[in-house]
């Protein structure tokens, strides 16, 4: 079994399944949920309450994703899958750089490998490099114009007199390509063209949200089944936000335990009292109790959002 798919099982033993959510969502709208994410994020040195540009798509989803950063990391989803389902072309520029040779007096302060990686180039094996789709520029439709963005951003930063060889620079769609690998283990240097790009470099934020929706990992899933990072992420900082995703698993754990239930869902976690959610996160939180009454405040606010009940 894939380290993968060993993280997404144990992930799924902390949701609730669907038989245990309430249905008390009928009357609410994925773009409603959404906005109220965004609005409830907090982001130490940053104003995410900034008003979002009408029809400006693509930052209403990268704010929503940075809530559901965990969930994604979790979710299985690859990059070669988010490039397969997108549809649109995935343009990206490979590169081989095979030489280059100065005389020593006139030796550049930077090589060409010094440039490819300012310029955000990820190294697929030595001498082979792809710029991430999110950084290749639009408008190199021809020879001449890769040719030109070539000398004026790759050359002409590095040295004018520099002897140099590209056996190849391509701009390609990343949806035409494949790649193989398979039984290495131990070669830090066999890396695949996928393997070297993040799903934020191929993908805008709209395509993953809804890719992860696919999965069920929409928003309004995350929200019913409780997930104790999603919830967290509207207030804990860094260090305690970490220490419930890495012990998400034993926080649930003890509150199924607390409670004898078969898994906690929002509604559950709403309903607990502070005393059992702070035994439950001791020793993964700082200030256990302030955590635990937040916790539980995040829970019924969204259980007011979903129409549900909520204690006096």
């Amino acid at each position: 079994m894939s380290a993968v798919k060993r993280i997404t099982d144990l992930f799924g033993r902390v949701r609730a399944p669907l038989s245990k959510i309430s249905p008390l969502t009928s009357g609410t709208r994925d773009d409603d949920l959404i906005a109220a994410v965004i609005q409830r994020i907090e982001v130490e040195g940053e104003d995410e309450t900034a008003p979002i540009a009408p029809g400006d798509s693509e930052q209403r989803y990268r704010r929503l994703m940075r809530r559901l950063e965990w969930q994604l990391r979790n979710s299985g989803i690859t990059v070669e899958e988010l490039v397969r389902t997108n549809p649109k072309e995935v343009k990206s520029i490979l590169v081989f750089k095979s030489y280059e040779s100065t005389k020593k007096k006139a030796r550049p302060a930077v090589t060409f490998r010094d440039r490819l990686i300012e310029m955000g180039f990820r190294s697929i094996q030595p001498g082979v490099w792809i710029l991430p789709p999110n950084r290749t520029p639009p408008g190199l439709d021809s020879q001449d114009e890769l040719k030109l963005w070539v000398r004026q951003q790759m050359v002409k930063p590095v040295s004018k007199t520099l002897d140099y060889v590209f056996p190849f620079i391509a701009l390609v769609d990343l949806k035409k390509v494949v790649s193989e690998r398979r039984g290495i283990r131990k070669m830090p240097t066999a890396r695949t063209l996928f393997g070297v790009l993040s799903v934020e470099e191929v993908a805008s934020p709209g395509h993953v949200y809804e890719t992860m929706k696919s999965r069920g990992y929409g928003v309004r899933e995350v929200i019913l089944s409780g997930d104790l990072a999603f919830l967290s992420s509207a207030f804990a900082d860094g260090e305690d936000l970490d220490g419930v995703r890495v012990n998400e698993l034993e926080i649930g754990g003890k509150l199924r335990h607390s409670t004898g239930a078969s898994a906690i869902n929002l509604e559950d976690l709403a309903n607990l009292g502070p005393e059992t959610v702070a035994k439950a996160v001791t020793g993964c939180v700082a200030h256990p109790k302030d955590f635990a009454q937040r916790l539980i405040v995040e829970a019924q606010f969204w259980m007011r959002v979903l129409g549900g009940s909520v204690p006096a």
